[in-house]
């Protein structure tokens, strides 16, 4: 008879992969020995956070344990930020931040990208497999949602996660919340909703009632969303999503002042926060509080040095606020900076560009001006004309301003057509065209685009209802050629092509074609609820 009690780690270790990632090595040798211990047989170590990366984008890990401290480079709140962006860990991997450290901005800003656990030195035997063990139990119930996430199937997700939520596991607030996520970003906001008050009913969770105001924000109920977030952060101070949230709210609604207050309450709270610094920069530049965004693009570029949430766009609006400052030598150096930064990336060209653009005006050089002008043309002709609608208003009306008329208003022309449902942008372009006097053409040709827009809809989806489908199809894809980013368009040839494959039966061409136009559709605006619908009947 075997008296031995099996330790229910080694079950669980057994076919992990586990990293450790620490700059000291007698502390990976300490970590990897008491893994060993305990059941772990594929163990890869990392000595920084350079090396750490590399390791994670050739593996899949089960398990990390990373020190916050790594050296010279990346810190461990960089490294997990990278994981994470680039979807190198999924939600069943189980990651332990491990430091010395106790500073509370250290702290606040590690915990803000969510490690499943912190630990600080100095660790024990017992206390880590403890840990450990808790852990990973409650992980393995999460790798079948894992894998459909991956796949980017969300229906099956979702049901990967009914299945669990049937067996009452003991991490059951976890897959309740990332149930209610993947039903947020599909769309699904009743359901999403449901699932929040379910959980609402029970006790007041804070991130069940965020997620409430989410689905709130998305039916543009600003003001019952802002009443619950208000709630989230009385009874949560630290509860930092709350804030972000709120603030993205109230800019919805207008209201600049409060969302300002909002980001600088939180970043006092946890100033390592690349993001949230990022955004309280944009805020204040908007508001004309030149100090304070200086203050916060500093503070932002400062702790992305090593980071993957590194902007270009940072650098071009810090140079920005150093010209409106009339501190011109380090507005051109922020963008040499930038240049250097980011010399491989088009996109981070253009915004630099069009930032040089107006450095060079307020230094009184038209000419350096207008061939910094002609440069970001030419970089956006490249890019396709497929930037985000903030850096080609940005880009337009830098164009006003040194009189190219003609050539911004072909720019904003081309944005309101792609975006011809959405007031609020139709609104920022207004906004352009009155800071140039040119408000009553700009009112024209925003009216007269999103009427162009919804004529060629509503035709295309007149002649599919007359059984023409070819002559609709053929409508709507030059339609769609001409205005990419246009979400009513393609998923109106979306319907029209899937319509027509089921009445003459499947064509691989066509089957693929709805595949891309639903993939970037999906880019556009995830939580559309056409997408599912429309998957769903390729599928059938």
């Amino acid at each position: 008879m075997n008296l031995i009690k099996e330790n229910p780690l080694d079950r669980m270790l057994k076919d992990a992969n586990i990293l450790v990632i620490d700059d000291f090595q007698g502390m990976r040798t300490m970590l990897r020995n008491i893994i060993k211990d305990i059941g772990g047989i594929k163990i890869d170590t990392a000595a920084n956070g350079r090396e750490a990366m590399g390791q994670l984008r050739g593996t899949r890990y089960d398990l990390v344990i990373c020190d916050y401290n790594l050296g010279p480079g990346p810190n461990g709140q960089h490294v997990l930020e990278e994981a994470k962006l680039n979807q190198y860990i999924g939600p069943s991997c189980v990651w332990v931040m491990v430091t010395a450290e106790k500073t509370s901005d250290m702290v606040m800003g590690a915990a803000e990208i969510k490690p499943d656990d912190y630990i600080l030195k100095p660790i024990n035997h017992d206390t880590l497999e403890s840990r450990l063990e808790k852990l990973i139990a409650r992980k393995r119930t999460l790798s079948a949602i894992e894998s459909a996430v991956r796949a980017k199937d969300f229906p099956a997700a979702i049901a990967a996660c009914d299945q669990r939520i049937q067996e009452r596991p003991p991490n059951l607030q976890e897959i309740l919340r990332i149930k209610a996520d993947l039903l947020l970003d599909s769309g699904r906001l009743d359901d999403a909703a449901k699932v929040f008050d379910t959980v609402l009913a029970q006790r007041s969770v804070p991130w069940a009632k965020t997620g409430l105001a989410k689905v709130h924000f998305q039916r543009k109920e600003f003001d019952t969303a802002i009443g619950l977030l208000q709630e989230v952060i009385a009874d949560n101070r630290i509860y930092m999503e709350a804030y972000d949230w709120l603030a993205k709210v109230l800019q919805a609604k207008g209201d600049t002042t409060q969302a300002l207050q909002v980001l600088q309450n939180a970043t006092q709270l946890s100033p390592n926060a690349a993001v949230r610094q990022k955004n309280l920069g944009d805020v204040a530049y908007k508001s004309g509080d030149l100090d304070l965004a200086q203050k916060a693009f500093e503070k932002n570029i400062k702790i992305t040095e090593f980071s993957p949430t590194k902007s270009a766009a940072v650098y071009a609006n810090l140079a920005k606020v150093y010209s409106g400052k009339k501190m011109d030598s380090d507005a051109l150096g922020m963008l040499a900076r930038s240049k250097k930064e980011f010399r491989d990336d088009p996109v981070a060209g253009l915004e630099t560009a069009i930032a040089e653009s107006m450095v060079y005006r307020g230094m009184g050089q038209e000419d350096k001006a207008k061939e910094a002008m002609e440069q970001a043309h030419k970089l956006n002709q490249e890019l396709g004309n497929k930037v985000q609608p903030a850096l080609s208003m940005e880009m337009a009306q830098a164009m006003l301003q040194s009189g190219q008329t003609e050539g911004a208003t072909a720019l904003l022309r081309s944005l309101v057509k792609n975006h011809h449902d959405n007031p609020a942008l139709a609104a920022q372009v207004q906004q352009v065209f009155e800071s140039a006097s040119l408000g009553e053409q700009g009112r024209a040709l925003i009216e007269r685009s999103r009427q162009e827009v919804v004529d060629i809809n509503n035709q295309g989806v007149s002649l599919g209802r007359e059984g023409r489908y070819e002559e609709a199809i053929a409508l709507l894809r030059q339609a769609q050629q001409e205005l990419p980013e246009n979400e009513t368009v393609l998923l109106n040839l979306c319907g029209l092509l899937i319509v027509h494959i089921k009445r003459n039966g499947p064509q691989e061409a066509l089957e693929t074609e709805v595949r891309e136009l639903l993939r970037h559709a999906q880019a556009i605006n995830p939580a559309n609820r056409k997408l599912q619908e429309y998957s769903a009947a390729l599928a059938r």
